[in-house]
């Protein structure tokens, strides 16, 4: 009778407080993982929406010798994507730091509303050096990598907020780090719209 009282004692205390049925009260909120899909989804659309119908000679166009074709915008994407990915995972494995969660200085709105684009550093002059024979290809590997990463916000109960990390956007925690991860693409798609907006590009 003890037992069974001081059960039901403590099932009342979890509902009170709130705990029943939280595993992990670390792991991101249903509206944070809404957030960050929306936003990987939407840019993946931006992106797709951009180059669609495009052809062999329009993605090759430059609008100048110091101008990226859309061609070489694709591959540096998709370098990008690639490496920050790696780089997102190496930080997760760390263990966490949520002591420097004193040193982020911005929302995440805030933060994206900074278009800081440069988080994971890409060398342009390396923009062919990947493994991809072309930007066919690597379009369809930043659709995989895209699909990886919806994957993972939706189902992971990993710790991005107290995983924290100094960038070039000041500190930020992985979270955030996704959030700009999946918003540079957003960046490339202007890239490529403004090369088809130039004035001398081909009409097929």
């Amino acid at each position: 009778m003890l037992k069974r009282t001081t059960g039901r004692l403590l099932l009342t205390l979890l509902v009170v407080t709130g705990l029943a049925g939280t595993l992990n009260t670390s792991s991101l909120s249903p509206k944070e993982r809404k957030q960050a899909i929306n936003l990987i989804k939407n840019s993946r659309k931006q992106v797709l929406n951009s180059i669609e119908g495009l052809s062999s000679r329009q993605r090759k166009f430059k609008p100048s010798s110091h101008d990226l074709s859309i061609n070489e915008l694709i591959l540096l994407m998709t370098k990008k994507e690639k490496q920050c990915s790696e780089e997102l995972r190496a930080f997760m494995n760390q263990p966490a730091n949520s002591e420097n969660r004193l040193h982020i200085a911005l929302t995440d709105e805030q933060l994206l509303e900074n278009d800081n684009y440069a988080v994971c550093k890409t060398d342009l002059q390396d923009i062919n050096a990947t493994s991809w024979k072309d930007a066919d290809e690597a379009i369809r590997k930043f659709s995989m990598l895209q699909n990886e990463h919806i994957k993972y916000i939706r189902t992971s109960t990993e710790d991005l907020r107290n995983h924290v990390i100094k960038t070039t956007a000041g500190w930020i925690d992985c979270y955030q780090y996704f959030l700009l991860l999946a918003d540079q693409n957003n960046y490339f798609a202007e890239r490529i719209n403004q090369v088809r907006s130039s004035k001398h590009f081909p009409k097929k």
